[in-house]
């Protein structure tokens, strides 16, 4: 199942929600990438469409009146073919009590108020891909019981001998058919009825000597299945009936009957139920995994239960680095064996070659390291751990390798089979959709958390700011001046001296406002993000700047920077704060130079012709300023630091924290390297791409 799938054959999409606007969101979402739509407002529309059109996927608003979403999802399931229909429950509820509810009632998955699109999108596009995989198998799975019903009556038929078995004389013949069944020679006479017994599987002869004997005690047809060794040692099964023929005076005197070779019939049967099997462990282990809704829950659920499921010593999870090393992050081990849990580890032989193999989905499976064509180098990294076998699938999360799904067997080699291996790929799908999920919820908690405290705050502040504090400032600010001008000349040089002061003051403290309103303002009154281009921003500010480069015979290098999706009021403000304390703070007698460049951040899983949104750029200021010691680094962009006092350099102390305050905001970082008296060079890294939701 792939996108070109869903393209040919567009899904129709159900939504269920009692909200207009809602509806109108969701089935535009659904139309851009191609889908069918179709609405209804509640739960009782709901199961009357289902009926009607057969979406093929629901989603389902969790609190509606009449009917909400829990109830509706149980009594689709009661529909014919409502199993099989995934359900996206969409919920503002994210408590586990909720989640659970939602599972239980029949849903398949869920997702959070407030709708992040491009998930939703995503999360439709694997259920449905996952919906049609699974339909497609069902659908091969009864074509192929059908057809393997046809086959086992033909079979039958072509490998049916018939045998005669002198109980008086104790002597068996067969026909030709039921020799070669039982791998004994064309036209054979077998001596005796322990002869026969022989070349039954030792693990079935007493099951065959309990039905014959009762056959012959309770004068009942014989009937059974059981297992033959042939000469070259290979097993075959064989199903056998037959009759028990009595004299006149009561005594079982011969047995006739037929046999069947059944062998292909019977692994058909094995390998039938190892697909149930297959796919109810997968179901079990991937529900455990994805109804977690915490990343730590997610991990140490996915190695107890695969450690479970296949009996190996270990198994651990191991998150990549992008140099190719990483960090166990789970581990679950059998005692006696070696724990490596927390563990950096790096393999001397996993090279970028080999890591890009996994990168493309390759699974790596070693039955024995010791006779097998591996390095030697890799060899002796796992015999550290006391490895002989093991089984390594790639984890992704969203299209990026995040980790490996190991499994290790240290006390023997290991044959791992067909089934565990797709078992295993198939789980390391699930966490990887696990994990995204578990991800997204904790940020979006989290951010929700912080945007709600910061948002409380900056408005409290904001207005008492914008009030309390301006209004009194306003009136010394005021009646200073009229001061000044009109009793100026009558005032002594000390009364000069101290209005003089006065009016700094309240300057200083006009300022210290305006630079607290906008910190607080880059939350409060942030822009959408946009394409902004850095060299143009920072031309203006150079502009703006023009009095201050000449007043210190200052010198700016600007180099060409990208265009970016930002803010541009907040770079604008970012790149002033910048390069305005790289002019303030030269040296005496020396000049100032300035440099203003940036580089591109590669990102490591990426081709150089993509454009990827993990892409970073840095944008560098550096200067040949007085500098600062490194060890005061965290304190510079705390609200209030100065590392100087005002008499030596003006300012608020505000400047760099405004400047973190907006690189966060737009999901980066500064930071600076520097030594006294040696200049400095900040350093602002920042996404060059965003979800324009963002």
């Amino acid at each position: 199942m792939n996108t070109t799938d869903l393209e040919q054959d567009p899904p129709l999409v159900l939504i269920v929600d009692d909200e207009k606007f809602t509806r109108l969101q969701l089935r535009l979402a659904m139309e851009q990438v191609g889908y069918r739509v179709v609405e209804t407002s509640n739960g009782e529309e709901a199961l009357a469409a289902y009926a009607q059109v057969q979406p093929d996927i629901i989603l389902l608003d969790a609190l509606m009146p009449k009917m909400d979403g829990f109830t509706c999802s149980r009594a689709l399931q009661m529909l014919p073919g409502g199993d099989r229909t995934p359900i996206l429950m969409i919920t503002a509820l994210e408590d586990r009590e909720s989640v659970d509810r939602a599972f239980a009632a029949g849903a398949t998955d869920y997702i959070t108020k407030p709708i992040h699109w491009a998930v939703l999108r995503q999360r439709v596009y694997r259920l449905l891909q996952a919906s049609r995989a699974t339909e497609k198998l069902r659908q091969q799975t009864e074509r192929a019981r059908a057809s393997e019903e046809r086959l086992r009556i033909a079979l039958d038929a072509a490998h049916m001998g018939t045998w005669d078995w002198d109980l008086l004389n104790n002597k068996i013949s067969y026909s030709a058919t039921a020799a070669a069944n039982l791998g004994v020679a064309e036209n054979a006479t077998v001596d005796t009825y322990e002869s026969f017994l022989k070349s039954v599987h030792p693990e079935d002869r007493q099951v065959v000597e309990q039905v014959i004997n009762s056959a012959i005690a309770q004068q009942t047809d014989y009937d059974v299945e059981f297992r033959v060794v042939w000469a070259d040692g290979s097993v075959h099964w064989i199903a056998a009936r037959g009759q028990v023929y009595y004299n006149e005076t009561g005594t079982a005197i011969q047995m006739t009957g037929i046999n069947m070779d059944i062998t292909d019939r019977k692994h058909a049967e094995t390998e039938l139920q190892r697909q149930i099997l297959r796919s109810q462990l997968f179901a079990d282990i991937a529900l455990k995994v994805r109804r977690s809704l915490h990343i730590e829950e997610i991990l140490q659920t996915t190695v107890t239960e695969v450690q479970r499921l296949l009996q190996c010593d270990r198994v651990v999870l191991f998150q990549l680095s992008s140099d190719g090393s990483g960090k166990v992050v789970k581990e679950e081990v059998v005692p006696g064996c070696t724990a490596i849990i927390g563990r950096n580890l790096h393999d001397p032989c996993f090279e970028k070659q080999y890591l890009d193999k996994y990168i493309h989905g390759h699974i790596s499976c070693v039955a024995d390291i010791y006779n097998s064509d591996i390095q030697e180098c890799y060899i002796d990294f796992l015999k550290q751990f006391q490895v002989v076998a093991n089984l390594v699938v790639p984890i992704f999360i969203k299209e990026k390798l995040w980790g490996l799904l190991i499994a290790h067997q240290c006390d023997r080699p290991r044959q791992w089979s067909q089934f565990e291996v797709d078992l295993l790929r198939q789980l390391s799908d699930q966490i990887g959709i696990a994990l995204a999920q578990a991800q997204l919820l904790a940020d979006e908690t989290r951010q929700r958390q912080e945007l709600t405290r910061a948002n409380a705050e900056l408005q409290q502040f904001a207005s008492v700011a914008s009030h309390d504090l301006q209004e009194p400032l306003r009136k010394i600010q005021a009646f200073g001046n009229r001061l000044k001008v009109m009793y100026g000349d009558v005032l002594n040089d000390q009364g000069r001296d101290y209005l003089e002061r006065m009016q700094n003051a309240a300057q200083r403290m006009q300022a210290l406002i305006d630079d607290l309103l906008t910190l607080s303002r880059i939350a409060t009154r942030a822009q959408p993000f946009v394409p902004v281009n850095l060299t143009q921003i920072a031309r203006e500010v150079l502009s703006d700047l023009e009095i201050l480069i000449q007043q210190t015979n200052g010198r700016v290098m600007l180099c060409e920077l990208p265009t970016i999706d930002a803010d541009a009021l907040q770079m604008r403000q970012l790149l002033q704060n910048l390069i305005g304390n790289a002019l303030k703070f030269h040296q005496p007698e020396q000049p100032p130079i300035v440099k203003i460049y940036s580089q591109t951040l590669a990102d490591w899983q990426s081709s150089e012709d993509e454009e990827s949104l993990d892409a970073k750029c840095e944008i560098i200021i550096e200067d040949n300023g007085i500098g600062f010691d490194e060890k005061y680094l965290d304190r510079i962009f705390n609200v209030f630091q100065r590392l100087h006092s005002r008499s030596e350099y003006e300012g608020t102390g505000m400047g760099l924290a405004i400047c973190r305050k907006i690189a966060e905001r737009h999901g980066g970082s500064i930071t600076a390297t520097s030594k006294p008296m040696q200049g400095a060079k900040f350093i602002v890294t920042l996404p060059i791409k965003h979800n324009r939701g963002d």
